[in-house]
């Protein structure tokens, strides 16, 4: 019995349950706490945060996997991440910011200097219990729960640092282009709670997809694992 495929097949479920679970909670939000379009989309955004510092911690975890020499590579690898990726992430929510959030801030938001809006944004969603509602739905319940599932996948042999620097970039810049092109849509029509709705249901449809995609991830991870047990042996082995 392949005890593996059996063990990524109840993660990949967990990971959809979790998944639906989420979007529920959100959808709660909008239809009966009133969330508008700005504030699922600073929600949006806070989870690239998120998962930017799961990310760094996935980094330092393999690199102290590695030993001495992992741990300062590691770091500094994670300092040149964190740098790069914080500005990208910082613009994207300037955007945000400057395209949904104006008027429901109701003040001149770039007046106070580049990256201080972000404020009264992160203002907006930790402002309330609803909001510390969404955000534990995100954080807690999905991402997580994956860097304690991935913790355990990588404990034999860590991941290579250098892929997991660039990991959470192509899912940020897809989302996320796809969610603004759908915001649009919903200001367009005038329909912000409906609009909302499918912008949810848009990106449930995104998460479910690369879920499905999991599983050979997986499977590339436990060959790559077992080509380098297979290397590590043999080098023993030579006299």
């Amino acid at each position: 019995m392949d005890t593996s495929a059996g063990s990524a097949g109840v993660s990949l479920t967990l990971d959809a349950v979790l998944a639906i679970a989420s979007a529920t909670v959100i959808a709660y939000g909008v239809l009966a706490l009133g969330w508008s379009v700005f504030f699922v989309m600073a929600l949006f955004w806070f989870e690239n945060v998120v998962i930017g510092g799961f990310n760094v911690l996935r980094m330092l975890v393999s690199g102290a996997r590695i030993g001495g020499a992992g741990i300062v590579g590691a770091g500094a690898m994670a300092a040149f991440f964190t740098v790069h990726y914080g500005g990208f992430t910082a613009g994207h929510g300037l955007v945000v910011l400057l395209l949904f959030g104006m008027p429901e801030l109701g003040h001149p938001v770039m007046e106070s200097g580049s990256l201080s809006p972000l404020g009264p944004m992160v203002q907006t969603l930790f402002g309330n219990r609803e909001g510390w509602l969404a955000v534990a739905a995100i954080v807690v319940t999905i991402h997580a729960a994956s860097f304690m599932r991935w913790a355990w996948a990588t404990r034999e042999l860590p991941a290579p640092v250098k892929e997991l620097m660039v990991a959470p970039y192509g899912r940020m810049v897809v989302l996320h282009i796809t969610l603004m092109a759908g915001a649009f849509l919903i200001i367009s029509t005038q329909a912000p709670v409906l609009g909302v709705l499918l912008l949810l249901a848009l990106k449930l449809g995104y998460d479910l997809i690369t879920l499905r995609r999991s599983p050979q991830r997986q499977e590339e991870h436990e060959a790559q694992t077992r080509a380098r047990r297979l290397l590590m042996a043999g080098r023993r082995n030579i006299p």
